[in-house]
């Protein structure tokens, strides 16, 4: 009975190892972060899948200090986890810090699928991972 154990656990670890291989590690700070190409101070890169692609995807992004991603909605909804800084992210079709909430690093915003809204870089540089299902549209309210 003992040898039949000691065997499982050996070929669990086994086993284990084998799935560990398959696990790739990011570090988002080390990313090369492309510019987006209508808004200033605003950059990204995908970890895994694309906008425009069925299925999951997961993008990194970063607004530089004083950077404004305008008014906006997406066919799909987001899980915007804030990484580094502090997002201020309002809701309606033009920027006004009466309509924004502050989401500090470690925070998580759901922004419901067809909702407008904005994000703000106002103290500093913003760091997020923007987390979704494809595909996904952004349409601007400008």
């Amino acid at each position: 009975m003992l040898r039949q154990w000691k065997t499982a656990v050996v070929v669990a670890v086994l086993a284990g190892s084998a799935y560990a291989q398959d696990i790739e590690k990011m570090t988002l700070t080390d990313m090369t972060l492309n510019p987006h190409p209508q808004f200033e101070d605003v950059s990204a890169a995908f970890l895994t899948g694309r906008f425009d692609q069925e299925g999951l995807y997961a993008a990194n992004s970063v607004l530089g200090a004083g950077a404004v991603f305008p008014p906006h909605h997406h066919n799909d909804d987001r899980l915007s986890v804030v990484i580094e800084g502090t997002m201020y992210l309002g809701t309606g079709d033009t920027v006004n810090p009466a309509n924004e909430q502050e989401f500090p690093a470690g925070s998580v915003a759901l922004t419901p699928a067809g909702t407008v809204h904005y994000m703000v870089a106002r103290s500093g540089d913003v760091r997020i991972l923007e987390i979704g299902s494809g595909p996904s549209a952004t349409d601007f309210s400008e």
